[in-house]
C-alpha cells in the first residue's frame, strides 16, 4: 500500500507525487492506493480515500501535533505562490500547478499531506458503511463537475415579483453553477449541499421553470412513500406493488378513509412515539426499534450508528434507512450512464434527476427497474420528463 497525492485535478494535467517520486506519465503506479480524497483522474480506480475516515473532517484538523507547524508553512508557502499567480492575471483554470510551482515546494508539501494521510489510516478504524460512503463520494464528485444550465432572463423575470428568485439571480447570475453537496451535513447522511452549491434543495417550484437540461430533456424518478415503505421492510413484509397510501387506506384503515386523510394520519402517528392512534400488523414500531436502537443509538441495516433519544430514534432510522435505500440506487444509476450522454444531475431526498440525451430515451425503463429494485425491496416510483424542472410530466 503506497498513500500518494494527485497534483492537479484538471483534465490535461495529471500529476502524482508518491514514494518521495513525481510521475507525470499519465499512469497510477502499482501499489498507489490511498490518498486524501478524490480526483477525476482517480476514477474506476480501487482507492482508498483518507478524508472518509474523517467523516468530512479538515486535514488540518487531522494532523498530528508534531507535523502541525510543518504543514501550516508548507501551505502558506504554496498558497503565496497561487496568489503571485493570480496578482499577475494568470488564469489557474488555463495552467497546470506543477508547471508553476517549483517541484522542490510541491514535494514537501506533499510529503507532510501523504504522511497526514498515512497517520489517518494508522489511527481512525475504516468506517462500517465504508463501501457505500466510497461510491457516494465519487458520485456526488462527479455531479459537482457538470454545470447547470438556468435561463436567466426567465430568472430575471421572475425576480420581479418573487424574493427568492432575486436572491439567486443576484447571488449567481454570470457565475459557474454546480450542485456540490456534503457527504456528512447532516445526522441521519442524509445528502445536503454545501454553501459553495447552487442550491438545488430550496428552489421554489415557480422559480424551477428557469432550470434548464445540458441536453434534451430532464427525467425525474421519485420513490412513493420512501420512508413508509422503509419501516415495512424492516419490519419484515414485502412490499406492495402499487401506490403504498392507497394500500394504506385498505390495509390499515381498512378503507374508512380517503387517501389524502389515510395519508395525514399515518404520518402523524409514525412520527410520535406518544401517538397509539394506529394498530396494525403490518407497522410495529416498537418491534423494530427493539432491533435497531440500543443503549441510545440508532444502528441502520446500512452500517450506520447514529446517536439518538427515545423520542428521535425511529425518525432517525427511517431518515436514515430510506436515504442511504435512495442515495445506493443513484449510485448504481450513475454507473449505468456512464460513457453516454445522459447522466444524473441531482438527487433530491427520495428522488433523482437524470439529464437524458434523445438517443438514450430506450434506456428509461431500464434506469427504472434498477432504481427501483432496492436493498429494502422493490421500492415502486413515479417517473416524469420535461423540458424544464418546473414543468415535469408524469408518465406511465
Amino acid at each position: 500500500m503506497t498513500t500518494f497525492q494527485v497534483i492537479d485535478d484538471k483534465n490535461e494535467c495529471f500529476g502524482l507525487y508518491g514514494n518521495e517520486q513525481f510521475f507525470y506519465d499519465g499512469r497510477i503506479p502499482n501499489g498507489f492506493d490511498r490518498t486524501w480524497n478524490w480526483s477525476r483522474h482517480l476514477r474506476d480506480h480501487p482507492i482508498d480515500y483518507a478524508s472518509l475516515y474523517c467523516s468530512g473532517r479538515d486535514i488540518k484538523d487531522v494532523c498530528p501535533v508534531e507535523l502541525r507547524s510543518r504543514f501550516e508553512y508548507r501551505e502558506q508557502k504554496i498558497n503565496a505562490f497561487v496568489n503571485s499567480f493570480l496578482n499577475a492575471k494568470i488564469n489557474i483554470e488555463d495552467v497546470c500547478v506543477f508547471d508553476l510551482i517549483p517541484e522542490k515546494h510541491l514535494h514537501h508539501f506533499l510529503d507532510i499531506k501523504n504522511r497526514i494521510c498515512d497517520h489517518v489510516f494508522d489511527t481512525i478504524p475504516r468506517p462500517k458503511n465504508y463501501s457505500f460512503l466510497r461510491e457516494t463520494y465519487e458520485t456526488i464528485q462527479e455531479i459537482a463537475l457538470q454545470p447547470i444550465k438556468v435561463n436567466w432572463e426567465k430568472m430575471e423575470n421572475l425576480s420581479l415579483h418573487d424574493a427568492k428568485a432575486r436572491s439567486l439571480y443576484i447571488r449567481f447570475f454570470g457565475k459557474p453553477l454546480r450542485v456540490v453537496y456534503d457527504l456528512f451535513g447532516s445526522k441521519t447522511g442524509r445528502l445536503t449541499t454545501t454553501s459553495k452549491s447552487f442550491p438545488i434543495m430550496n428552489i421554489k417550484a415557480e422559480n424551477k421553470e428557469a432550470i434548464l437540461p445540458m441536453n434534451d430533456f430532464f427525467v425525474a424518478l421519485d420513490y412513493n412513500g420512501a420512508e413508509i415503505r422503509a419501516l415495512l421492510a424492516l419490519c419484515g413484509h414485502p412490499q406492495p406493488n402499487g401506490d403504498i397510501h392507497a394500500w394504506n387506506v385498505e390495509n390499515v384503515f381498512s378503507g374508512t378513509v380517503d387517501r389524502e386523510k389515510a395519508k395525514r394520519k399515518f404520518f402523524a402517528w409514525l412520527y410520535n412515539p406518544n401517538s397509539n392512534k394506529i394498530e396494525s400488523e403490518h407497522y410495529d414500531r416498537k418491534k423494530v426499534l427493539e432491533k435497531f436502537y440500543k443503549q441510545g443509538a440508532v444502528h441502520t441495516p446500512f452500517g450506520r450508528e447514529i446517536q439518538s433519544d427515545d423520542f428521535h430514534a425511529l425518525n432517525y432510522l427511517l431518515q436514515s434507512s430510506s436515504s442511504d435505500n435512495c442515495v445506493t440506487q443513484v449510485n448504481k444509476v450513475h454507473r449505468f450512464l456512464r460513457n453516454k450522454r445522459t447522466n444524473v444531475s441531482w438527487a433530491v431526498h427520495d428522488s433523482v434527476l437524470l439529464d437524458m440525451g434523445f438517443e438514450d430515451r430506450h434506456l428509461i425503463p431500464q434506469i427504472r427497474e434498477l432504481f427501483e429494485d432496492t436493498t429494502l425491496g422493490h421500492f415502486k416510483s413515479s417517473i416524469s420528463i420535461g423540458k424544464n424542472y418546473g414543468n415535469m410530466r408524469e408518465i406511465e
